[in-house]
């Protein structure tokens, strides 16, 4: 959960603001003009957001590993049934 601020008074009140979020109260959403423009959470807070992106990009690195890795296996199975039917029936008529 988090704890909404307008712009103004989080100048204000920065220094209880970031003495409340290190000693691990709820984030802080900052507004302007009632609109959410930013985001103050503690270091923790961070650190977990960091860790969890990087496993996301790790997760996408090894989707995408698989992805090439099934697209070799489709082409080589592809080349293979080439070979074969070019060795069963010949090789394919260019006349059209």
């Amino acid at each position: 959960m988090y704890d909404e601020m307008p712009i103004h008074r989080v100048r204000t009140r920065l220094r209880r603001v970031v003495d409340h979020l290190a000693a691990g109260g709820q984030r802080v959403m900052v507004l302007r003009n009632g609109v959410a423009v930013a985001g103050l959470v503690s270091v923790s807070d961070l650190q977990a957001l960091e860790q969890a992106d990087q496993a996301r990009m790790e997760h996408h690195a090894l989707r995408a590993q698989a992805r090439l890795r099934d697209i070799g296996l489709l082409k080589a199975g592809l080349d293979s049934a080439r070979l074969e039917a070019r060795a069963r029936y010949g090789p394919p008529d260019t006349k059209r």
